[in-house]
């Protein structure tokens, strides 16, 4: 199939990953040049960035008649602005975003304007529950005051108990997506228990992961003994853990966070862990990053912390930057993209093909 071409904007030099479905079908990926230093940010600020750029982008759609955008760390707000003035472009169809959180996207705006809007799901979700079971695992042995003990020279057992066990205990996980699950298979085989709160799935799903149902947050608080949270952040879970969660919860009891900082009240987080409401917590994210090196969590020692790489390796960087180029593929192509994040836009447009597995749908273009 000919013309069937996108437009890579981001920090990236080499292109292959990201190009290589597009050369699969005998596409093209632009690089397009919009002035200026990247960020390198990805999307975790990407309400942030020059809204000057977006007549920039318009151009280039306009002057190649790409059909869709790859965008990994692009330097301009997915706003209100951005996608009003993308949808007048007659050839342009939709963009796929690098990484897996969607919460600085105007995702209304997207789909009132009839534009695709898929990010890169799946590809961090091993790296991500790893990184969740290593901060789990972390926070049960107390390694961040052990470590710190050890460093200073202080041989000692005084501060051993109480310490967390593993086998037989609790995990409650907050959203059972693809890394919900995952941390669930991992933490199974180390003998916990399984407990998820996740208003979006049906109850055969959960008996299908064997994950027993909680019927609400508080639910969950009350009954487990390390709490992990994998949902995303909407009006919905926006401090969806604060004062009265952290109150439900054990005292001997974990919150480990590796899906976004604000699902958690940084406040009602530090008061708990002051007054021993809970015993530590494992954060990769916070509600402002960076973080201001004097937040009172980094100066804790139960607190283990780590700045927001949980989805990070070569592999899955990789993996992720393939994932942009099927996804912008099957976009130009008429698709819905396997990884759409705005659903509702399926009021505005139609005549588009469901998606299909990269394997099995390049071939339907050569």
């Amino acid at each position: 199939m000919k013309n069937i071409k996108g437009i890579y904007i981001g920090y990236a030099e080499n292109l292959e990953p990201q190009s290589r479905a597009f050369e699969e079908v005998g596409g093209e990926l632009i690089k397009g040049n919009l002035g200026g230093s990247s960020t390198g940010n990805s999307l975790l600020s990407p309400k942030n960035g020059d809204n000057s750029k977006i007549d920039q982008v318009v151009s280039l759609l306009e002057e190649t008649k790409a059909q869709s955008l790859v965008l990994q760390g692009h330097g301009f707000p997915l706003n209100k602005d951005f996608f009003e003035a993308v949808s007048k472009v007659e050839t342009f169809k939709g963009l796929a975003c690098f990484g897996h959180g969607f919460d600085g996207i105007d995702i209304d705006s997207a789909s009132s304007n009839g534009i695709l809007v898929s990010n890169a799901a799946s590809f961090g979700t091993e790296e991500v529950s790893n990184h969740a079971l290593m901060l789990l695992l972390v926070c049960a042995k107390k390694f961040v005051l052990h470590d710190k003990l050890v460093r200073q020279g202080v041989w000692t057992r005084e501060y051993l108990s109480p310490m967390g066990h593993i086998s037989g205990q609790t995990l409650g996980i907050v959203g059972i997506g693809n890394i919900g699950r995952a941390m669930g298979r991992k933490a199974k085989a180390l003998g916990m228990k399984i407990i998820a709160f996740d208003p979006m799935v049906s109850s055969w799903d959960f008996k299908e992961y064997g994950f027993e149902i909680a019927s609400s947050i508080n639910d969950l608080c009350k009954k487990s003994d390390y709490v992990t949270l994998h949902c995303f952040l909407n009006s919905a879970t926006e401090k969806l853990m604060s004062a009265e969660q952290f109150r439900l919860m054990k005292e001997t009891a974990y919150l480990i966070n590796c899906s976004r900082g604000p699902v958690v009240d940084e406040t009602a987080l530090i008061a708990a862990l002051k007054n021993n409401e809970i015993a530590g917590a494992g954060l990769d994210v916070f509600e402002q990053e960076p973080t201001n090196p004097e937040n009172p969590l980094l100066k804790m020692d139960n607190v283990a912390v780590t700045n927001h790489y949980a989805s990070y390796s070569e592999v899955a960087w990789e993996r992720a930057e393939t994932q942009l180029g099927e996804e912008a593929v099957r976009i130009s192509t008429d698709s819905f993209p396997m990884s759409l994040v705005n659903p509702e836009v399926k009021k505005k447009i139609t005549g588009k093909k469901s998606a299909q597995l990269w394997e099995i749908y390049k071939e339907t273009l050569k």
